[in-house]
């Protein structure tokens, strides 16, 4: 139920902000917006304010705006004509600006969560910067319920002072010693007390001893302002590598191979769960990758991504004359219906890939 709620939150936070960011620079250039969504499907609940229905809606995964002009007009006999009115009657700059929007949310909101999550978990900040930081000990972050760990007595929050002798050990000292060990000494600093905890080691019959704790570096605080730039220049160093990432992903999912640039919704949850298990830094983490991707994503020059309206705009302006009616509507249908697909196929090879083990 955590990974769900937790998985629900993210997406949806992330495509809200990405299409409020669409309605307020529609507002900024004089576009009135007919329909807020939070969520999709069914509506449970609207309310109409400044001109626009804001609407709650049945399924939490993430929302819709309506702007007028982004259609062709439809005659009772079906006839197809011009949109007179909203995006179409805005010059190419407007356009533009009105597509951007969500892009440069999501950049902006991923540089937010990634400066948290790095004044959350300093150590991140290698992540970021590519420098390697300097660990001033080791924490226990997580204790695995019923492991040899728990019944030392050691537990999460626990500073380690000291392994076998060696003080202020970093993680990778740590785990030499749980590996190699004859016999096990810990020192841990808990509640402003000092506690020694030994075992023999490893336990009778175990080739490949486990101890059973996840260990997180202790690295000197990084300040959120401190952070955020360098989170915001790590969102824009990145950009290349996720579309090459995209393509490569695809490219794999067109040819039924195997890929790890990109994950479906399947691998999404899997490494949601994966980070509510060890804690809130890891999900912040998690989400700030995410939005990130969203904002790349949606960059891409296929039609139906904003990126690919961009595109067309764009052409559209340089022939100085639109396409026929619905023609534009055509392509933005082909390319949501061809990324579709491609996510049903990672999805499928995600599945397999799960049951398999």
């Amino acid at each position: 139920m955590l990974t769900a709620i937790t998985f629900a939150l993210i997406l949806t936070s992330a495509v809200v902000v990405h299409e409020l960011a669409h309605y307020l620079n529609a507002r900024s250039v004089g576009i009135e917006v007919r329909a807020f969504s939070v969520g999709l499907g069914p509506v449970i609940a609207r309310k109409r304010w400044r001109g626009t229905e804001w609407r709650l809606s049945l399924l939490p995964l993430g929302g819709y705006v309506d702007l007028p002009g982004m259609a062709p007009k439809v005659a009772e006999d079906g006839t197809l004509s011009h949109a007179d009115e909203g995006m179409a009657t805005k010059g190419l700059g407007a356009k533009l600006w009105v597509l951007v929007g969500g892009v440069i949310a999501n950049y902006l909101l991923g540089s937010v969560l990634l400066a948290y999550a790095i004044s959350l978990q300093p150590s991140y900040q290698e992540i970021v910067t590519g420098q390697s930081v300097t660990v001033h000990g080791s924490e226990v972050s997580l204790v695995t319920p019923g492991s040899a760990a728990e019944a030392l007595g050691v537990r999460a929050g626990d500073r380690i002072l000291s392994v076998n002798g060696i003080e202020a050990p970093a993680p990778d000292q740590v785990v030499e010693q749980v590996r190699t060990a004859d016999g096990l000494a810990l020192v841990v600093a808990r509640d402003g007390s000092t506690l020694e905890l030994t075992t023999p080691w490893p336990p009778p019959g175990t080739d490949a001893p486990l101890l059973g704790i996840q260990i997180a570096p202790i690295v000197d605080t990084v300040p959120f302002l401190r952070a955020l730039p360098q989170a915001a220049a790590f969102g824009v160093r990145v950009i290349p590598d996720m579309v090459k990432g995209f393509v490569s992903g695809f490219a794999s999912a067109v040819r039924g191979t195997d890929n790890q640039d990109v994950a479906g919704p399947v691998g999404m949850v899997t490494m949601v769960n994966q980070a509510t298990q060890v804690g809130l830094a890891p999900v912040v983490l998690l989400a700030a990758v995410i939005n990130f991707s969203l904002s790349v994503f949606n960059l891409l020059p296929i039609p139906g991504l904003d990126g690919g309206r961009m595109l067309l705009a764009t052409v559209v302006a340089l022939r100085g004359k639109p396409f026929r009616p619905g023609q534009e509507e055509q392509l933005h249908f082909f390319g949501v219906m061809a990324v579709l697909a491609l996510i049903v196929l990672i999805t499928f090879r995600e599945l397999g890939a799960l049951f398999t083990g």
